[in-house]
Parts: structure tokens; sequence; C-alpha cells
């Protein structure tokens, strides 16, 4: 049973409060930075658009504290991300992941602005991967930075390129790296709302 001495109560989330506040800006700039990126895994032209995305979301998570950040694949994979920050010692050890890779735009004419263009409209963000799941790796790197030094885990961040078309390579990627993928638990931010 756990108990409160009188007259405390639970601890403030003012701080916390007040870093998400600090980095929202700068998560926001990533996300619209992201957008900007056609990286579509399911069109074969867009390679070179997908070595970009993993190497700019590669370069988010070093900025965000993440000493060890490689742009990986395996085998046919396409390019996936894979970011690492020990723990203090006995920590656990959290395992983030989100996807860079985003659906083909379809008709321009189904759009009201360029689809790799992020537009705000009422209050909310519009263009291709700015929900799904560009966002998921925005929300990972605005964690990371707020936390910062006072995580009190260990992270592992996993960025596949390969989600919107079913990740086909993944259980390869998976065994290659399962040595560097090893967490107490999985945080899936993947949303398309």
């Amino acid at each position: 049973m756990i108990t409160e001495k009188p007259g405390t109560g639970p601890p403030s989330t003012a701080p916390l409060t007040a870093a998400v506040r600090q980095v929202l800006p700068s998560a926001r700039a990533d996300l619209e930075r992201l957008v900007r990126i056609p990286s579509v895994s399911a069109d074969p032209a867009a390679a070179p658009h997908l070595k970009a995305s993993a190497d700019r979301v590669a370069a988010l998570l070093r900025q965000a504290g993440l000493p060890e950040v490689d742009v990986l694949t395996a085998g046919s994979s396409r390019p996936a991300v894979l970011g690492r920050r020990p723990g203090p010692p006995g920590a656990p050890t959290v395992l983030l992941y989100a996807h860079h890779d985003v659906q083909p735009p379809g008709d321009p004419a189904d759009w009201d602005s360029d689809p790799f263009e992020p537009a705000e409209r009422d209050g909310r963000l519009y263009g291709r991967g700015a929900a799904d799941d560009k966002a998921g790796v925005a929300v990972h790197l605005a964690v990371l930075r707020a936390l910062g030094d006072g995580l009190g885990v260990g992270v592992t961040v996993l960025v596949e390129g390969e989600e919107e078309i079913g990740s086909p390579a993944l259980p390869e990627f998976l065994r290659a790296y399962r040595d560097r993928l090893g967490a107490d638990v999985v945080v899936f931010a993947d949303a398309d709302n």
C-alpha cells in the first residue's frame, strides 16, 4: 500500500508541462520538415526520398540526445532508423516505434493544397504523413527533448520505412538487429487521425 505523508500530495507536473510547452515549436517544425519529404515506400522512384527521410530522422534523433543512431537496412528493406540511449544501470528499456514512409498522395485534385507542403487549416496540420506517421516521429522527438537527461530509462527508437506497404522485410530486419532491439516495453506511435 502506498501512502503519502500528511500535507503532501502527488508531485507537481508543472515542470514537465513547461518542458513540453517549450519543445512543441521544435516538434512542429520537425514535423513540417518531414512532411515535405515525399517518402512514398510504394514508389520505387521515391527511393532517394526514403533515404533522405531516414537521414533526416537520424539527424533529428541525434539532436534530441541519442548518442547511437544509424540508418540501416536488412536484405530488401527500405531504410530504417535505429537509435539508442542506454539508461542507468538496472533501468528498464523502452522501445519507441514509428515509421517515416507515407502513402502515395493520389490525385492532386483531391487535395486542397500540395500534399507535401504542410498547411494549417482550422488549427490542424494537413499534408501527406502529417498524422500517419511522421507525427509519431515528432512525438517521440518531443518526449526525448522534454525529458532530456531525466528519462531514467534506456530508450531505443525504431523508425521503419516500409510500414505503408505492409512491412515486408521487417521480420528480416528484426532478426538482423535483434541484439539492439531488446526492450521491456514497446510504445507504438502510429496514428491516422
